[in-house]
């Protein structure tokens, strides 16, 4: 079994349906989430070995 660390989490904050966040593409958000969980937990980008994220659209 490989050792596990979660060493943060981060979210976007959510917008209407072409809102604020329209122009914005889905890599952009994903990247600022990615680069603010790892300011939070005070990892260096180079130290990850691997990333798991998801994207989600919240119908209604």
């Amino acid at each position: 079994m490989q050792e596990v660390l979660v060493a943060g989490a981060a979210r976007t904050a959510m917008g209407g349906f072409q809102g604020v966040f329209g122009e914005t593409d889905a890599a952009a958000l994903g990247g600022a989430a990615i680069s603010a969980a790892l300011a939070d937990a005070g990892a260096r980008p180079e130290t990850v070995e691997e990333l798991l994220m998801g994207c989600v659209l919240p119908a209604g």
